[in-house]
């Protein structure tokens, strides 16, 4: 794990500039819907994390081809509408990612898994990874989705507790 370091300004300032205004529109977003921000730094670059109630909503991280937003849709079945919606290229990504190992076999996997999702589209049933079912690399077409995404997840957690 990286250590805590650094500030959202020093974040911001390592985003491409053309997607600058969207992530920190964004970041204010889930802060006015009660997220917490936490901020790390790592080899590739920041990552930083909203959580809410303890539990990690998404993550911005970086890798070579720019800087992806992975996010932990655990209730992506209460708006597969909106995944419906999608851009083929991201729900092939979705589709393409890689099934959950521990909701296909309650045995397979670490005891430490929190398990993946479950979602429908075009009339099939996914149970996909929490790490690279929903894992976008954030471009100017793919933004406003990732943020209809986060949105729709913090509040279908936030109608749960």
């Amino acid at each position: 794990m990286g250590k805590e370091k650094g500030s959202f300004k020093d974040f911001l300032s390592s985003v491409a500039p053309t997607q600058q205004v969207f992530v920190e529109k964004l970041n204010d977003r889930l802060i006015e819907q009660g997220c917490d921000v936490v901020i790390k730094e790592a080899k590739s670059g920041y990552t930083v994390s909203y959580q809410l109630k303890k539990k990690t909503v998404m993550n911005w991280v970086f890798r070579k081809s720019g800087v992806l937003a992975r996010i932990y849709g655990d209730n992506a079945g209460k708006y597969n509408d909106m995944i419906a919606t999608l851009p083929a290229d991201m729900q092939h990504k979705m589709t393409a990612s890689r099934d959950c190992k521990r909701l296909l076999d309650t045995n397979a996997c670490s005891d430490t898994c929190v398990k993946g999702f479950i979602y429908e589209l075009n009339g099939t049933t996914y149970k996909k990874c929490r790490n690279d079912g929903m894992f976008f690399l954030l471009t100017n077409e793919s933004a406003e989705h990732i943020g209809g995404l986060i949105c729709a997840e913090v509040n279908a957690r936030k109608s749960i507790t």
